[in-house]
């Protein structure tokens, strides 16, 4: 923070992510954009991301377009490790484009946030099911992701996936006959550390269900046969979580 307002106060970066200049969105919020200007991400490829937001700062993390999973030809997985630390009064929320596995690619990904008492998160992340529309539908290697949300001393959320398609030709569990899916997390105390409620889970039949963990976290789940139709009804679901766990106003996103 600089006085009342969020300002980046360190910035170290390799490539190929890169960070570009942030931006202040009229609520207040911090938007930054992290930048993949390659191709893609090749297997074997390590990416590491750290985040620490400071009390009373508000941090809005986007990335700039899809991450394309390239295919992996010996089948190591392209890697990416995250880590987010946010103080007491701090927000931070992350709601990267969607991951585009091709085929014969392999990607891994591991999500932890550790939260202060106090402290406000949300995520959001999609994925396909490949590139649908020149005929590579599950035809990558695999994909794993772990995400792990801590308030204190205390675990509020886990969600492992792991998806090895191998001859399938129908995505495993909620995806069905579907091609794109979402989920996401959101928790953290209310204006003045009130405990988060929620009176009217969001929910779109057929695109969007959230619910409660027995830690007090929101989750949110989707999936779709488009992926336009998923991004608007989870931009709907992310905005009623937004206003409900924490009064926000909406973010007015500007590209």
């Amino acid at each position: 923070m600089r006085g009342a307002r969020t300002a980046l106060l360190r910035d170290t970066q390799k490539a190929p992510l890169m960070v570009v200049r942030p931006f202040e969105l009229p609520c207040g919020t911090l938007m930054v954009f992290i930048v993949n200007p390659t191709g893609g991400v090749l297997g074997g490829d390590h990416a590491e991301i750290r985040v620490v937001v400071g009390p009373g700062a508000r941090v809005l993390i986007l990335t700039q377009s899809a991450t394309r999973v390239q295919p992996s030809p010996d089948r190591r997985p392209a890697t990416q490790d995250i880590h987010f630390q946010v103080a007491a009064g701090g927000r931070l929320e992350y709601h990267p484009e969607r991951t585009l596995p091709f085929a014969g690619s392999a990607f891994s990904q591991n999500l932890t946030a550790d939260l202060e008492e106090g402290a406000q998160f949300a995520l959001t992340e999609t994925l396909a099911s490949g590139r649908v529309q020149t005929g590579e539908r599950l035809a990558f290697a695999s994909y794993e992701s772990r995400v792990q949300v801590n308030v204190g001393a205390r675990r509020v959320y886990l969600d492992r996936q792991r998806l090895v398609p191998g001859e399938f030709t129908r995505a495993p569990g909620v995806w069905g006959d579907l091609d794109y899916q979402a989920s996401g997390v959101f928790t953290g105390a209310g204006e003045g550390l009130a405990p988060p409620t929620v009176t009217e889970f969001p929910a779109v039949p057929g695109l969007i269900a959230t619910g409660s963990t027995a830690g007090g976290a929101v989750w949110l789940r989707g999936a779709a046969a488009r992926g336009p139709e998923l991004d608007r009804a989870l931009l709907q679901a992310r905005q009623s979580l937004r206003h409900q766990l924490w009064n926000a106003p909406p973010l007015e996103i500007r590209r």
